[in-house]
């Protein structure tokens, strides 16, 4: 395990300690543990994506790991890490060391007044923010992320009917393994809610950002204020719009709109959504990226499962060069059936296209997924799938295709 990893571990665990410990001495309250180990055999006939030239594999994990949680009268806290040892037979890879955590807790510093969050995530991510390549391959075009976060905020009641949140939340979002750029931030932010009618409100949102990196600085502003209605059971109308600023120095400086729109409508047995948003996309490779966002979701649920349907457009601009440099066009489909009670059926169908990017070499990429999942007694569970993974040059042509089958088997039990 590299020094980056270690310190970063070594950050996570302190965090998880620092809450658990607050809250245990702060609070009389419950602390629940689950350990857990998952054995799991792998074969992947192209391990390294290639067009020619492929080579297979078998992929040898053990993953032992921890849920952690604490609800007591004044403080939450959810902590959970997975140590994934990775070993491959033929070679094709040095065995690796994998770490997964994700920590959330909240306190009550003073009662009804000064609060406290904490967040911190670590897990592997796609270095290309177009394509989550997460979940069909172990290390392919990925690195390691750590996101940290804390903010300390005042809660204040202005009218019967509003609530005003101030505070500060410092940010660090870290990568290693020679690939992303770091990135430090301190926000200051104030954001405003008042319910009008029970099914109605209003909001208005503003933040202060002072973002370093390595190889540059740069401050944001970010005024918005937008409604949300629901208009019937789990039904909701909202909207967002707001203008952001960013003076990056040294250099020019920017504005941009930004919102986030939509409606979702759930009926007996279906339920779908629509929406538009901009945000500031976790890019990575880049200093700041601008993602615009067009989706739809249609779920129908029945007695013993569910069915989903999915498609988006998204474009992605960089901050400093204002160009729109990528967009994505992408679909996708998935289905549950629990066959019987300890018995479970999933499978799951994606495409997507790439245009615009220098290193998309390959802007049409193909995934079929399906699988079994049986529940023992004694939280024992096995799991058998198969993945199916096509990149193509041009949609119409087999020319240097890159084929990948995956078969997996794996049995997990949490104590």
């Amino acid at each position: 395990m590299n020094s980056v990893s270690s310190r970063s571990l070594e950050r996570g665990a302190l965090t998880g300690a620092l809450i658990f410990a607050f809250c245990s001495a702060a609070c009389a309250g419950e602390l629940k543990t689950a350990p857990s180990l998952a054995l799991s055999e792998e074969y992947n006939d192209n391990i390294l994506e290639t067009a020619g030239n492929r080579h297979s594999d078998m992929v040898t994990r053990v993953r032992p790991g921890i849920s952690l949680g604490y609800q007591g009268p004044r403080a939450t806290g959810d902590l959970s890490y997975t140590f994934d040892y990775r070993t491959y037979a033929k070679g094709t890879r040095s065995d690796e060391q994998v770490h997964t955590l994700n920590l959330v807790g909240s306190a009550a510093l003073t009662e009804n007044r000064l609060f406290l969050d904490l967040r911190d995530t670590l897990s592997r991510v796609s270095l290309n923010v177009t394509r989550n390549v997460t979940q069909e391959s172990l290390f392919l075009n990925q690195t390691d992320q750590n996101l940290a976060a804390i903010s300390p905020y005042l809660v204040w009641h202005p009218g019967e009917k509003g609530v005003l949140k101030t505070g500060y939340r410092f940010a660090d979002t870290s990568y290693w393994g020679g690939q992303g750029i770091d990135k430090r931030s301190h926000q200051g932010y104030a954001d405003y809610l008042v319910e009008l009618a029970p099914r109605f409100s209003l909001n208005a949102n503003y933040s202060y950002s002072r973002v370093h990196t390595a190889a540059i600085r740069y401050q944001q502003h970010d005024a918005s204020g937008g409604f949300r209605y629901e208009y019937a059971t789990n039904s909701f109308l909202y909207g967002t719009l707001g203008n952001s600023w960013q003076s990056f120095e040294g250099l020019k400086n920017t504005s941009s709109l930004f919102w986030n729109v939509g409606v979702s409508r759930t009926w007996q047995h279906l339920a779908a959504s629509v929406e538009s948003q901009v945000i500031y996309a976790e890019d990575p490779l880049a200093i700041s990226t601008r993602q615009t966002s067009h989706s739809a979701r249609l779920e129908l649920p029945f007695t013993h499962g569910t069915l989903a349907l999915n498609g988006s457009y998204n474009k992605y601009q960089g901050s400093l060069n204002g160009i729109a440099d990528r967009t994505s066009l992408v679909f996708g489909g998935s289905g549950r059936w629990d066959l019987t009670d300890q018995l479970s059926a999933m499978v799951g169908l994606g495409w997507d296209r790439v245009r615009g990017e220098a290193t998309s070499a390959y802007p049409y990429h193909m995934t079929g997924n399906a699988g079994l999942s049986y529940r023992f007694n004694y939280e024992i569970t096995a799991n058998l799938s198969y993945g199916y993974v096509e990149y193509r040059r041009r949609f119409e042509s087999a020319a240097d295709l890159r084929q990948t089958n995956r078969v997996l088997l794996e049995v997990a039990k949490v104590f």
